[in-house]
Order: C-alpha cells, then sequence, then structure tokens
C-alpha cells in the first residue's frame, strides 16, 4: 500500500496533472478530437490560474491548521513526547555528514527546547524511509541534531521502521505501550496534526497535540490574485497532499473520519 499510495501522488501532484491535461489534449489534437482537446487544454489553463496565480494552496492549509492553536503551556505531569518524522532532508545530511533541515525543522527545534526545558520521562522519536534501516533514516538524522545540542540521546527512542504517519503512531504505541491515563504530547507541523490526530484516535491513543511549523496565520483575510507563482504551486503542492491523505486514511479505515 505504501508504493501504491506513492505511484497514485504522481499522476495527483499538481504539476503533474497540468501536464497530463497538456499531453491528453495533444493526444486528442493529434487525432483530430478537437472538442476533447480543447476541454483538456481548458481544465490546464484553469487549473494553473486557480492555483498559480491565487492563494487556493494557503486557503486549504489554513482549514487544516486553525483548529489546532500553538500551545502554550505544557501539563506539569507529562510523561512523554511523541516526534513524528519527516524533517530532516536524509540523503544530503547523508553525503554531507550534517544534519540538514527541509520546511518542517520545527518539529526538532521545538522538541529540544521542550526536553530541555520540561525534561520529560520518555522521548520517542518515529521517522524512517522507504530502505527501513537506521542510517538513511529521519530518525538518524534526528539523533545526530539531538547529539549536537548535547541532549542525552540515551533516553530517547528512535524509530526507525515507519514510511508513513500510520506507521509512526502505530509502531510508536507498540514500542512505548503507553498507559491510559498517560499524558503524551505529539509534535507535528500544524497542517499535519488533524491527520496525526485522527490515527491516534482510531488507535485509542489519547494524544495531546503540540503543533509547530505553522503555515498561514490566525486568520485568512485575503484571496486576491498574485504573481508569486512558485510559491502558490508549493503551497497547493502540500495541502492536496495532506488533503488526499486525509481522505485515503479514512477509506483505509485507518482513522474514523475525514475532517
Amino acid at each position: 500500500m505504501y508504493f501504491i499510495s506513492k505511484f497514485i501522488w504522481i499522476f495527483l501532484s499538481p504539476l503533474n496533472l497540468i501536464i497530463i491535461f497538456l499531453i491528453f489534449s495533444a493526444i486528442f489534437k493529434f487525432f483530430n478530437i478537437n472538442i476533447v482537446s480543447r476541454i483538456f487544454f481548458l481544465f490546464a489553463v484553469i487549473f494553473f490560474i486557480l492555483v498559480g496565480f491565487f492563494p487556493t494552496g494557503n486557503l486549504i492549509l489554513h482549514q487544516l491548521e486553525k483548529n489546532y492553536a500553538a500551545l502554550n503551556k505544557i501539563p506539569n505531569d507529562l510523561d512523554g513526547i511523541l516526534i513524528l518524522g519527516g524533517p530532516t532532508n536524509v540523503g544530503i545530511s547523508k553525503a554531507h555528514d550534517q544534519v540538514n533541515f527541509n520546511d518542517a525543522a520545527e518539529r526538532l527545534t521545538e522538541s529540544a527546547r521542550i526536553i530541555n526545558n520540561y525534561n520529560p520521562d520518555k522521548v520517542i522519536f518515529s521517522g524512517g524511509t522507504k530502505k527501513q534501516n537506521f542510517e538513511s533514516s529521519h530518525a538518524h538524522v534526528a539523533k545526530k541534531f539531538f547529539e549536537n545540542l548535547n541532549i542525552d540521546t540515551s533516553k530517547i527512542i528512535f524509530e526507525f521502521q515507519s514510511r508513513n504517519t500510520y506507521e509512526n503512531i502505530l509502531n510508536s504505541k507498540n514500542i512505548i505501550k503507553p498507559g491510559e491515563d498517560e499524558k503524551w504530547l505529539i509534535i507535528t507541523s500544524a497542517f499535519h496534526m488533524r491527520r496525526a490526530i485522527n490515527i491516534s484516535k482510531k488507535l485509542e491513543w489519547n494524544l495531546i497535540p503540540y503543533p509547530v511549523d505553522f503555515r498561514t496565520g490566525r486568520k485568512f483575510n485575503s484571496f486576491k490574485p498574485n504573481t508569486k507563482i512558485l510559491q502558490n504551486f508549493n503551497s497547493f503542492d502540500l495541502a492536496s497532499h495532506e488533503t488526499i491523505g486525509l481522505i485515503s486514511y479514512y477509506f483505509l479505515d485507518r482513522t474514523n473520519r475525514i475532517f
């Protein structure tokens, strides 16, 4: 299922979808089926305008983030922290033997701050890759990051078999075996928190959301056109990937709700 989902995303990624529309337009044009050719071309143009010249992606991201405000007060009786992987560029980090972050760096930087300030009894970082070995995982890079900050990594569990969000939470729960009354934070990007919490509820693990890496403000004030085409496409790519994840997890019975 992991590889199937990655394969399907190739065709649903926004830029790829536009290219597919244009290819079909050219094919039907070649066979002189002009009406269908024009329809596909029109789809490509409209989609490009809506995604490239309007903050459509940010609008969707705001809807995903708005129910999870930043948590300013952490419970004093906190039992542990679950940190979801994905904040590092594993290949580049491995190639240069240096920690290299992507846009979700706050998952680690904020986790380090909480560990230093609150010293929780249990911490687990969950993040692997399709290779499923420690040296080629987000967990390996995270371990190096914590070591660079002189954080005692002997108290942190680094889970590296997980390849997606469902496996992150399922594998972590199986390792930790948390008690019903234990209070655990889950740290992940704000736009990703809805899916993570939906999964945890399905698995009957009540986690306290600690969202980081916000991509939008508290209010979405304007849907005016702009010329930030690349930024708009990147935001829509992220938003559509997360939305598809929410929908697919529901139909795969990994959650009890979509939104």
